[in-house]
């Protein structure tokens, strides 16, 4: 009597995460008959087929062109599920959406110590449909399985087995000899054992989870629903997968609680926009992440075959720098730490070495030994090894080139230099060194340890090679990066002036600061504008109003409508934000760590007499109205953006968005939210109004790319679309 063993995924070398495409369905059940139908094949176990992934669920794709092909994930399950042979799932990676219903539907779930298990289809917009809202609250509980697909959070191994999820997880040394024959056709010492001592072949009926019943818990239901967003908020997937879940026990049958969890899948699938806008944001993702085709004629190394050496410097051992090494430290790499100050060296030693320390304690790491790859120095000569350098000083034009100068003479030929900056030249910077081809600017969004957005800048210099390179050292220490080109406020802050400026004309003509916050936290954003200044700190708006001419009237563009409230908060009521304990807000040090807004009085006067000094009578605003003004003009400078060439997609923009500036997933980005939800007919309208109402706000004034999507009559996804299937004509 032997093991048959299907290894998911084995037959397609790109499918990485052993996703459950059509090549995979048909594999898995084509030698799943084979299996039980050869007399010496004692138990079936599915296994994935490449390390670190069980299976990362269903091809997305598929579902969302409405195309499944035969055989469908439900056709593999009930095959599975009906195996007159015991059948045994060894989770040995990660476990996602199908992945782990297809477990489901096998009679014993093993694990390796560092898999992780999930099912997040809320976060597309949907609910699990392949059984997972029927198995999991009977082979658990209702309590446990209504909070992991509610919140489509990750479930370790250990939780897993103490939530009966799996029957056993394997030890590190079981672990350890699995791996070493992860490729090979047996079956590994840790399912051999578990068969022996736990599988009673003398009973041939293993109760299935089918048969199972799941304990009535409509309170628990009740209470879920009562903590969703309402109607139009991003809760339509959330309100869904409690309804499927509540029918585990509800329904008569499992049947019929299948074709309940099948109704609610299709429905949201089909009808729900914040679905729409969540599958959006998830493609958008794996698309603006990875680097633009290569230009013609390059000859060098594909993105694949792209090497990434494991020394990295980073110069600056300020609070950006810190995080951005605790960011390489975390992935393995060789860290060199330096800063020209002794004890400003010894502070960021303590920050990183607290962070590491945080990650142990949060679970996010076993022990704090990625220490041990830190080395700090005041001289600058210690980087004569290495592959990639940052650089984090503060933002200062002549110290960052004074630096790159240095760098030059000392690192290795074939090391990258990048700037982290979020508003100086990247061409002026790289220039100074003699190979101007391996230098880059890195926008990491602070705290860096902590943020996932990186906007990786290339300049006028910049080596396809070198975008390629960085690319992937961002995606190695897991962050999202996303490739921009050179300009004043790269593409986030380039956005976001136009967006906090108007929201400045909306107070001063009446609105108060908490309604307009309010106005813009009920469209979804996770924070306001006036918040978003507090945390970032108000003077650093002031400084480039200053440095641009904006804030002196004898320097100030003709024409242009400017309002003094920001100038004048920070200048004279001294108001820079969380940082002083008050902002646009007041905030209190006993209150939440001294971060919970607090309507200001004072804020309320000031802004009241700014008014009647200019003789403005005072209207207050409608929410949409809000909204519209503030977020159109927004998506209007993102379509200049595009039209420009910044970005080399609008995915790339709703990215920055969505990781950046907490855009909500369900409304998909900013681009995606003027041509889908709005509609670029009615955007264009709107700011063809506005720009006649407020002719000094030239962000007002409608992109040309913008004019002729809506003279073309298609949506700037299509307009992408038509462009390089226009460029792939021409190849």
């Amino acid at each position: 009597m032997s093991t048959f063993t299907i290894r998911i995924g084995s037959t397609e070398p790109d499918n990485k995460v052993n996703s459950l495409s059509h090549v995979a369905r048909t594999h898995i059940l084509s030698e799943f008959k084979k299996a039980v139908n050869d007399p010496a094949v004692s138990q079936i176990v599915l296994r994935g087929g490449k390390p670190g992934f069980f299976s990362g669920g269903a091809d997305i794709k598929e579902f969302s062109a409405g195309e499944i092909n035969s055989p469908s994930l439900h056709d593999v399950i009930d095959a599975v599920e009906s195996s007159p042979k015991p059948t045994i799932a060894y989770l040995n990676g990660t476990t996602l959406g199908g992945g782990l219903e297809l477990a489901l539907s096998c009679d014993y779930r093993l694990a390796d110590p560092r898999a992780k298990l999930g099912l997040p289809e809320v976060k597309l917009g949907i609910v699990p449909g392949a059984g997972g809202t029927q198995r999991m609250p009977r082979l658990t509980s209702p309590a446990f399985a209504l909070d992991a697909i509610v919140s489509g959070r990750m479930i370790n191994a250990s939780e897993a087995l103490k939530q009966n999820l799996v029957d056993a997880v394997s030890d590190a040394a079981d672990s350890a000899a699995d791996s070493a024959a992860d490729s090979a056709a047996d079956s590994s010492p840790f399912i051999e054992e578990f068969v022996s001592n736990r599988i009673d072949f003398s009973n041939t009926k293993v109760r299935k989870i089918r048969d199972m019943t799941a304990t009535p818990s409509d309170d628990i239901c009740d209470e879920a629903l009562a903590k969703i967003p309402p109607k139009g908020r991003g809760g339509d997937a959330m309100r869904g997968c409690v309804e499927a879940v509540r029918s585990s026990w509800t329904s008569s049958t499992f049947d019929e609680g299948m074709k309940k969890e099948e109704e609610i899948f299709l429905n949201l699938l089909k009808n729900s926009d914040e679905g729409r806008g969540r599958r959006h944001a998830f493609f958008a993702e794996r698309r603006a992440t990875y680097p633009p085709p290569p230009p013609e004629n390059y000859d060098g190394p594909s993105f694949k075959d792209i090497k990434l050496g494991k020394n990295v410097g980073v110069v600056g051992a300020g609070t950006m720098g810190s995080g951005i090494a605790t960011c390489f430290l975390r992935r393995g790499y060789n860290v060199t730490l330096i800063d020209v100050n002794p004890q400003g060296l010894e502070r960021g030693k303590t920050i990183i070495a607290n962070n590491i320390k945080q990650d142990v304690k949060r679970r996010r790491a076993k022990d704090a030994s990625a220490l041990d790859n830190l080395s700090a120095s005041t001289d600058m000569n210690a980087l004569s090894s290495a592959d990639f350098v940052v650089e984090a000083v503060f933002e200062n034009m002549e110290l960052k080139k004074k630096i790159f100068k240095q760098l030059d003479g000392i690192v290795p030929p074939h090391c990258i230099l990048a700037t982290n900056t979020s508003t100086l030249d990247i061409n002026e910077i790289g220039g100074v060194v003699k190979d101007p081809s391996k230098t880059m600017g890195m926008h990491f969004f602070s705290p860096a340890n902590v943020m996932q957005l990186v906007e990786n800048v290339r300049s006028g210099h910049t080596s396809y090679e070198t975008i390629q390179k960085v690319t992937k050292y961002t995606k190695s220490i897991g962050k999202v990066g996303v490739l921009v080109k050179n300009c004043d406020g790269f593409v986030g802050n380039r956005m976001v002036a136009p967006y906090t400026t108007e929201a400045g004309f909306c107070l001063e003509e009446g609105t108060s600061v908490p309604d307009i916050d309010k106005a813009i936290s009920r469209f979804g954003m996770a924070i306001g504008p006036f918040t978003m200044g507090d945390i970032a700190g108000n003077d650093i708006g002031h400084s480039i109003r200053k440095e641009n001419g904006f804030a002196d009237p004898k320097t100030r563009p003709k024409g242009m409508r400017y309002t003094t409230i920001a100038d004048v908060l920070v200048t004279k009521l001294n108001r820079i934000g969380q940082k002083v304990g008050k902002g646009w807000y007041d905030y209190d040090p006993n209150k939440g760590k001294g971060r919970v807004p607090i309507p200001s009085q004072e804020v309320a006067d000031f802004v009241q007499a700014h008014r009647s000094k200019l003789n403005i009578e005072a209207e207050s605003l409608k929410p949409d109205e809000i909204v519209s003004r503030t977020l159109l003009c927004l998506a209007n400078e993102g379509f200049k953006i595009l039209e420009e060439d910044i970005c080399h997609h609008p995915d790339c923009i709703d990215v920055i968005y969505l990781y950046g500036y907490g855009w909500p997933a369900w409304r998909g980005g900013p681009m995606y939210w003027a041509d889908k939800e709005v509609g670029l007919h009615k955007t264009l309208q709107k700011l063809n109004e506005y720009s006649k109402k407020y002719p000094g706000s030239e962000y007002f004034k409608p992109s040309k790319l913008l004019v002729e999507c809506v003279e073309r009559n298609i949506g700037i996804q299509e307009y992408y679309d038509l462009k390089q299937k226009s460029k792939v004509s021409k190849l």
